[in-house]
C-alpha cells in the first residue's frame, strides 16, 4: 500500500456482521461457507460473476489482459492505452446525468453539481481487462476454504497470499478483500501529489516510493509471513526543495488489532527520525483527506461498522493508462476544477457496495462512507464521504492501471474532492514529464532500507 507521510503536527496541512452493521463479530470468526467450486468456473478465480451481463453492455471475463503492451518495456515505464482504438460511445454530463442517475455514485452527481461545465464522463466500451498471476489465484482458492476474521472483524487469519473472501457474506470481508488486494509483490516509481483549488492556486510535491508486500512475495521469509506482514512502504520526498529529503517508512499487519500500524518519519531540518503512531486513521493529510483515505482506504477498519449493501452495475473510471502517463502534461491534467475528463476513461462495470457507519463512542472526521468495490479486482474505485450531519463533504475517485506484463491491475492514481473548500488533491500519481512509471514485481529490497538508518540516510 502507498501510504503519506505526515512530519509532524504543524506541518499536517502541506504533508502529511452476517453484516456487521448491527454490532460488533464475535472474536474469532469462521468465513461464511465459500463453495470453493464455484471458482473458475461461474465466478472467476477472485470471486466476479463470470458471464456478460442480460443486456450485454458488460462482457464476459475471458482471462483478461496477459501480454505485454505494444513498447514495452521502455525507459518511463509508460504503459499505453491498451485499447486506443476505442471511441467514445456516449458522454455523460450535467444536462442528461438524470438519464444514468441509477449508475452513478454520488461522488459522480455532486460533480455534476459544483462543475456542471467541466465535468463529463466519456463512457467507452466495457474491457474487463483484470487477470493476475496464479499463484494470486490458488492463493484465493486455498483462502476460500481457511480464512476467517479475528478480533472482532479487526484481523484475518488463515489467509496468504490472496484475497480471503472471493465470496463475501459481509462488508468487513469485502473490504479486506480490498486491503489485502493484490497489487504486485514489490513495486516502486515516483510517487506524485498536486492540491488544485478553484481559483487556479495548486501546491505541489514530487517523491519516489518503495513497497515490498511479503503477503504476496511468493518467496518471502518466514519470520514476515509468521509476523502476518501485510506491506512495507518507504517514501522520499525530492521536491519542492524545502521539502526534499523528507521521508516516512511505514509496516502494515494483517492483524491490526494485535500489530498496530508501525510508522517513523524523517525531518531534515531537525535531522531526526521520529515515531509516527498517528499516521492512522483521520489524522489530516494535506488539506483534502486524511490517512486512511490512502488508495481509497487504508489501515485499521476498526472504527466502523461494515455493510455489504450488494451488488449494482455503475459507471465508473477504469483502464486509465493515459491519465497516469509520464508523458503527459502535469497541469492539463490537473487543472482548477476538477481532472481533465478528455483524458478520462469510464466503463459500465458490477461493483460491491459496501457502506460504513462510524461506531457509537469512536472518533473519525468521516461519520459515514460508501464505497464502490471493482467486483473484477477489489480495488475500491470511488468512495463517497459524509460529515456528522449527513451532507456528502468529500468523494474520491481512484483511476486503474492495467499492467499486463506482470499481469495486474494497479490502483493508479487518487483524487480526493472536497466540496466545501472547492480543491482535489490527485496523490500517487506518475504524471508529467521527468516521472517514472511504477515497476512491479522486481527483486524486494533488503530488510535493512526499511529500517530507520536508512530512512535518516535518504534523507540526506
Amino acid at each position: 500500500m502507498k501510504f503519506l507521510p505526515i512530519f509532524n503536527r504543524a506541518r499536517q496541512s502541506t504533508l502529511l456482521k452476517a453484516i456487521l452493521v448491527s454490532g460488533l463479530v464475535s472474536s474469532t470468526t469462521m468465513a461464511a461457507s465459500q463453495d470453493v467450486t464455484r471458482l473458475g468456473k461461474d465466478l472467476t478465480p477472485v470471486g466476479a460473476q463470470k458471464s456478460a451481463n442480460a443486456a450485454g453492455t458488460i462482457p464476459a471475463w475471458s482471462g483478461g489482459l496477459t501480454n505485454a503492451l505494444p513498447g514495452w518495456p521502455n525507459k518511463s515505464n509508460y504503459r499505453p492505452n491498451p485499447h486506443s482504438d476505442d471511441k467514445v460511445m456516449f458522454t455523460i454530463d450535467a444536462a442528461n446525468m438524470n438519464k444514468y442517475a441509477n449508475k452513478l455514485p454520488e461522488a459522480a452527481k455532486a460533480l455534476f453539481k459544483a462543475y456542471p461545465e467541466q465535468f463529463k464522463m466519456n463512457v467507452y466500451p466495457s474491457r474487463r481487462t483484470a487477470a493476475f498471476p496464479q499463484a494470486y489465484y490458488d492463493g484465493i482458492k486455498a483462502n476460500a476454504k481457511n480464512a476467517k476474521l479475528i478480533d472482532g472483524g479487526n484481523g484475518i487469519e488463515g489467509a496468504w497470499g490472496g484475497i480471503p473472501f472471493p465470496m463475501p457474506a459481509s462488508g468487513i470481508e469485502a473490504i479486506w478483500n480490498h486491503l489485502v488486494r493484490y497489487q504486485g509483490y514489490s513495486r516502486q516509481g515516483s510517487y506524485n501529489e498536486d492540491v488544485v483549488y478553484d481559483n487556479g492556486s495548486r501546491l505541489q510535491w514530487d517523491g519516489n516510493s518503495v513497497i515490498h508486500s511479503p503477503f504476496h512475495d511468493p518467496n518471502a521469509n518466514s519470520k514476515d509471513q509468521t509476523a502476518g506482514i501485510l506491506s512495507k512502504w518507504a517514501y522520499t520526498a525530492t521536491a519542492p526543495a524545502r521539502d526534499a529529503g523528507e521521508g516516512a517508512v511505514v509496516f502494515d499487519n494483517i492483524s491490526p488489532a494485535i500489530n498496530p500500524r508501525k510508522a517513523w518519519s524523517y525531518d531534515p531540518a531537525q535531522r531526526r527520525v521520529r515515531r509516527s503512531p498517528n499516521l492512522t486513521f483521520d489524522t489530516p493529510d494535506r488539506p483534502v483527506s486524511v490517512v486512511d483515505d490512502t488508495e481509497m482506504f487504508s489501515g485499521s477498519p476498526e472504527k466502523y461498522n461494515w455493510k455489504l449493501v450488494g451488488k449494482r452495475e455503475m459507471y465508473i473510471p477504469y483502464n486509465n493508462n493515459e491519465v497516469n502517463s509520464p508523458l503527459a502534461n502535469r497541469k492539463e491534467v490537473y487543472p482548477p476544477g476538477y481532472v481533465n475528463s478528455e483524458v478520462l476513461r469510464y466503463e459500465l462495470h458490477r461493483v460491491w457496495i459496501v457502506e460504513a457507519d462510524l461506531k457509537e463512542g469512536q472518533r473519525h472526521l468521516y461519520a459515514k462512507r460508501r464505497f464502490y468495490l471493482d467486483e473484477d479486482t477489489w480495488n475500491i474505485i470511488v468512495s463517497d464521504k459524509y460529515d456528522a450531519g449527513g451532507s456528502l463533504w468529500r468523494a474520491s475517485f481512484g483511476f486503474p492501471t492495467v499492467a499486463p506484463e506482470i499481469p495486474l491491475t494497479g490502483s493508479g492514481s487518487t483524487v480526493h474532492i472536497d466540496f466545501k473548500i472547492n480543491a482535489y488533491f490527485a496523490t500517487g500519481h506518475t504524471t508529467g514529464q521527468g516521472a517514472e512509471g511504477q515497476s512491479f514485481n522486481q527483486p524486494p529490497k533488503k530488510n535493512s532500507y526499511y529500517t530507520v538508518s536508512a530512512l535518516r540516510r535518504r534523507g540526506r
